[in-house]
Parts: C-alpha cells; structure tokens; sequence
C-alpha cells in the first residue's frame, strides 16, 4: 500500500514538473520576443556605445531560437507558438541580407521600421492565437 502511494506522489509530481516545463517553453519566446523588440526599437535613440552594450545584453543567438523550436515540436505546441520563437531571428536576416546579398544603407531606416513592425506584428498575432484563442 506505501509503495503505490509512493508510486502515485511520484507520478503527481513528474506531471507538475511537465506542466511547470511546458509553462516554461511556452512562456519564454513570448517574454524574450518583445523584450528583444523593445531593445531593437531603442536602437533609433541609442549612442554607439549603448547600442554596443544592448547588443551585448540583449544578444540570441540563433541556436537560442533553435531549442525553443525543438522544444515547442517535443512537447507538440502549436505553430503560432513555433512563429513567436522565431521572431529573435529577423534582425539577423535583415543583417545578413545587408551584408551578403544587397547594401541596405540607402533605404535602412525603412528597412530597420518594417522589420520591427514585422517582429510586433509577428508576436501580437502569435499571442493572441496562442494565448487568447
């Protein structure tokens, strides 16, 4: 009788860790999405040196973007949720696109605008279907 109680505290408790996990991984890229789109939006008033220190800060990587995409597909949340974790990675495209493919600099703060409204765009319309429908 005391090791099927046992047996039961246990299982109760690995359910509350994977809903606390889940809670976690779903909660995440939505807080780091719009603090990043807060830090990247600040780079129009920012000093070269602040910008540097944000830069530092505020920094994901790409592999950052990857495991919250993997861990969205393990514990089977949606792709709205799968959309807002990779909302970190425009800027980098836009930055790679700039430095590879085409030179950015004549039409940058337009390109610099669309991409943050594309981020907020992106990351209200991933919360709302995530977390409100």
């Amino acid at each position: 009788m005391e090791e099927n109680q046992d047996l039961s505290g246990n299982v109760k408790r690995l359910v509350s860790v994977l809903r606390n996990i889940t809670l976690a991984v779903q909660i995440v890229p939505f807080a780091c999405g719009a603090i990043y789109i807060a830090v990247y939006l600040s780079y129009m008033f920012a000093s070269d040196y602040l910008m540097t220190v944000l830069d530092t800060i505020f920094y994901i990587s790409p592999l950052f973007c990857a495991a919250h995409l993997i861990y969205s597909k393990m514990l089977r949340l949606c792709e709205w949720h799968r959309a807002a974790c990779v909302v970190p990675i425009f800027p980098q495209v836009v930055n790679l696109v700039d430095y590879y493919l085409i030179s950015l600099s004549e039409i940058q703060a337009m390109v610099f605008t669309l991409t943050a409204v594309a981020m907020t765009v992106t990351l209200i319309v991933a919360a709302y279907n995530v977390f409100l429908k």
